[in-house]
């Protein structure tokens, strides 16, 4: 071979090697910046999800916390009783709906033990003290899998609990067991990589919601009597809705929800006030009870809250707003006739108690769809390597179903230069300013919570059925997301079942730190509205 062959040849292997090398390089840099499961995919705990010959009756079934926890310190029944009977029932019952995940009952007994023991001594841990109850998979809880139903986060175990679970245990509570979730949290269905889906108590065709989807399950089922669960964009408010419960979506920051991050998962956050913790229960007085347990939670946004309160007001001293519908960019989005005509009864009820109501919405409100989705976007991509910004973005993109512009949004949510935020912050700072100088005139405003009952199960982003034409699934749930884009905090009221027995709901939303208005006004409405009403299936 000549030598200027040899030569050619010699360069030839040189620069394939070296684009090989360079390949290889590029390939394992793109490689690490995609976020790995945290540990394998954890084996079920399959008597969950399975009928079981074992019979329970349920004694403490549909019970709710307030009255368990004055029969536990008085004495009347142990801690140990109600967990062993509502273990029992949920082992019997639970593969009916796949309501919780996973069961802690070795850990849930010791517990109650404990609890009863204290109780002789004299000893009240709170007011809590004995009761059971569950919590959305998405909380950190000691040595329980945490996998927000996503093979990317495989079987994490926290090493300890998360502030809001230390709270709930320092005032007695039990917890028994997490609830489902749907992938990485994110959907108005609880479907996921591995756990089966959730299905609605009422109707198990259809689904209980999301993303606190078996916390609702579990509640309107009957398992337990309080859950805690977490809401981004309606994840509390859109599930008490399809099960008939109260659920409240607290103040922005007010419950810190980010003081634990999935190891790899870390975001700035800045980002992150979308997203705040909520309890859901089938009467406003347990949301009172565990909401003022929650609240003496550590908090590391707001070292004092001052929590707005007037125990004067009766129903003839409010001044409340409403609406049936929204616009977004331009097109209407309504409820449909059911959820209208309760809206019209239940304001013509409040009228006729002497309620002054308007028929009207902040300034604002048809535009925030498009603004939250800008936040969304930053809160879940901040942070992150660019790569991973767009990889995340392509899911995102899944929320545009052509019927709404949301260009705007994805540009802004992807392009996170100093000067899009800030024009950002700026035009949220603007809505939150209308939003509370329209509750300086009024003192609550009622909306759907979802344009629709329970829906049936289906793919996600299949559009939604509403009095014979669709709206697209993603924008269904855009009366409560826009309440998370302004951080006011929000309630949801049952207002009965629908002619196929089906629960139909409200949100009510207040200003910041309104709570215990929010929840003193779910208390009043129980004189006027069913409440919680048992699905007819149920099994007592």
């Amino acid at each position: 071979m000549k030598t200027s062959t040899k030569r050619i040849v010699k360069w030839f292997i040189f620069a394939v090697s070296s684009l090989v090398v360079i390949a290889l390089a590029i390939g394992g840099y793109i490689y690490s910046l995609i976020p790995k499961p945290l540990g394998p995919i954890p084996e079920l705990q399959e008597e969950l999800f399975r009928p079981t010959l074992s019979s329970h009756g349920g004694k403490f079934a549909y019970q709710n916390a307030t009255d368990l926890a004055a029969d536990i310190r008085n004495k009347k029944v142990s801690s140990v009783e109600v967990v062993q009977d509502v273990i029992g029932y949920i082992k019997q019952n639970n593969y009916k709906y796949n309501a919780l995940v996973w069961l802690f009952e070795e850990k849930a007994l010791a517990e109650a033990k404990k609890a009863d023991s204290l109780l002789a001594l004299g000893i009240v841990m709170g007011d809590l003290h004995g009761v059971p109850m569950t919590v959305k998979e998405q909380f950190f809880v000691e040595n329980a899998y945490c996998t927000l139903n996503a093979k990317m986060v495989g079987g994490f175990k926290p090493e300890k609990d998360q502030a809001l679970i230390t709270q709930l245990r320092k005032a007695g509570a039990i917890i028994i067991g997490t609830t489902n979730v749907p992938y990485m949290l994110m959907d108005y269905q609880t479907y996921g990589e591995i756990y089966p889906p959730a299905s609605n108590p009422y109707d198990t065709t259809r689904t209980p919601g999301g993303s606190t989807g078996g916390g609702a399950a579990a509640l309107a089922a009957g398992f337990v009597p309080l859950e805690l669960g977490g809401d981004m964009g309606g994840s509390v408010r859109a599930p008490a809705a399809y099960c008939g419960l109260y659920g409240l979506k607290t103040t922005e920051k007010a419950l810190d929800l980010w003081d634990a991050d999935f190891p790899g998962y870390d975001f700035d956050k800045k980002y992150s006030s979308l997203a705040v913790a909520g309890p859901l229960a089938r009467t406003p007085e347990d949301i009172e009870l565990i909401w003022k347990v929650l609240k003496e939670t550590p908090n590391q946004f707001s070292t004092h809250i001052s929590y707005l309160y007037d125990s004067s007001k009766t129903l003839d001293q409010y001044k409340i707003a409403y609406t049936d519908h929204l616009k977004i960019g331009g097109k209407l989005f309504p409820s449909n006739r059911d959820i209208r005509q309760n809206i019209e009864t239940l304001i013509s009820r409040l009228e006729g108690l002497g309620t002054q109501t308007t028929d009207t919405i902040p300034a604002t409100f048809d535009d925030q769809f498009v603004l939250f989705m800008a936040l969304m976007g930053c809160m879940n991509t901040s942070g992150q390597p660019w790569l991973m910004r767009q990889l995340i973005m392509q899911g995102f993109k899944e929320f545009d179903d052509g019927s709404i512009d949301l260009s705007r949004s994805f540009d802004l949510a992807t392009s996170l230069d100093q000067g899009k935020w800030q024009d950002m912050e700026a035009l949220r700072k603007k809505t939150i300013q209308t939003w509370d100088s329209f509750f300086d005139s009024y003192d609550f405003l009622i909306t759907p919570v979802m344009p629709t009952e329970a829906i049936k199960k289906c793919p996600r982003g299949t559009p939604i059925p509403l009095d014979g034409s669709t709206v697209g699934y993603w924008q269904a749930g855009s009366f409560s997301l826009m309440v998370n884009a302004t951080g006011h905090p929000a309630i949801t009221i049952p207002l009965g079942l629908n002619k196929q027995g089906l629960p139909i709901s409200v949100q009510i939303v207040g200003k910041y730190y309104s709570e215990p208005q929010l929840i003193r006004l779910a208390k009043q409405l129980e004189e006027i509205t069913p409440g919680f009403i048992r699905p007819a299936n149920s099994m007592l």
